[in-house]
Order: structure tokens, then sequence, then C-alpha cells
């Protein structure tokens, strides 16, 4: 399903940089140049030959200055909901990182991503729940201060234990629920 939303996004990309009008009016130029030439010199033969040679140096010269096409990575997944409406599990899957998963976690701190990389295949919802989750557990962690250790690393294990705690929690809870 993925590959199929980046197949539509790359096939869907647009020029935006107006070089379309561009291309309208120097076509309309070259019009009027072809009118002139054959009107003046008699011969609207070597006008058309003119006019297509000059035509075909301006499309190949617009064609090599063009800048590349970007790719929203962002509204690749936005018919599903964006990169953050999809299942953890996706945090780790290279399609998801293709399809604008890079760009959603931008502002994600690296520890919290590790908590949230080494959690996702066991976590019950989607990426923005466990990236929730993560920074909850990291609050609570810098709140209550569990365990003896105070050292980055140290701080970084009970953010995980504790994240893990309540993984293992919704995982329990998840079929609670779903019966009804």
């Amino acid at each position: 399903m993925i590959r199929k939303y980046i197949d539509e996004a790359r096939s869907e990309v647009c020029d935006t940089t107006g070089s379309a009008s561009t291309l309208a009016a120097g076509g309309m130029v070259l019009v009027a140049l072809g009118i002139i030439l054959a009107a003046g010199s008699g011969d609207p033969v070597l006008a058309m030959m003119v006019v297509v040679a000059l035509g075909l140096g301006g499309l190949a010269y617009t064609g090599v200055k063009a800048p590349p096409l970007r790719l929203d990575t962002l509204q690749i997944l936005a018919p599903m909901g964006g990169p953050g409406n999809l299942p953890a599990g996706y945090l780790v899957h290279p399609l998801a990182w293709e399809a604008g998963l890079p760009a959603y976690l931008v502002g994600i701190p690296e520890r919290r991503l590790r908590v949230a990389i080494d959690l996702c295949r066991e976590h019950p919802g989607a990426v923005t729940d466990l990236l929730r989750l993560v920074e909850r557990a990291e609050r609570h962690v810098a709140e209550f201060k569990p365990g003896r250790d105070f050292s980055p690393e140290g701080r970084l294990q009970e953010v995980h234990k504790i994240a893990t705690r309540m993984v293992e929690y919704q995982v329990r809870l998840v079929p609670a629920l779903t019966q009804g």
C-alpha cells in the first residue's frame, strides 16, 4: 500500500516554477518571429526552419536549466492520515522511511527515537501514540527520578523501563477493548 502511494506521488509531482507559462510565451514570440521572417525574407520554409531550430534550442536550454522537481514527502501518506498514523511497527520499515517518516520525525530527539524503535514492534497503536508514550515516560522520569543512576545513560534506561511497562499495559488492555 505504501509503495502505491509513493509511486502515485512521484507520478503526480508537477512543475511549480511557472516555466509552463514561460514556454507558452516563448512559443508566441517564436510564432511572431516566424511571421516576420517569412514576410521579410519571402521564404516561408527558411523562416519555419529558423523558428523550429530556435524553439528546439530554447526547449533544450529550459530542460537543462530547470530545477529538479521536489516531492513533498509529508504529503505521500496523506490519504492514510500521514506518517504519524501508521502502525507503530512501521517506525522501522524501509518504505515508511522512503514515504516521509524522516520529515515527520524532524523535531524528535534521538534518545526518544531509540526508545520508540525498541518498543515499536510491541506497541498496539500508531507512531504518534508511541512517541507520545515515550515522551510521557521521559516526563515521569524527569519528575519522579526513579532508580539510582542519574547519568544520561541511567535516565535513558529508566525511560525505557517505564515505557516498556506502559506498552505492556496497553497490550494487555487492547484485547479487552476489542472484545467488547
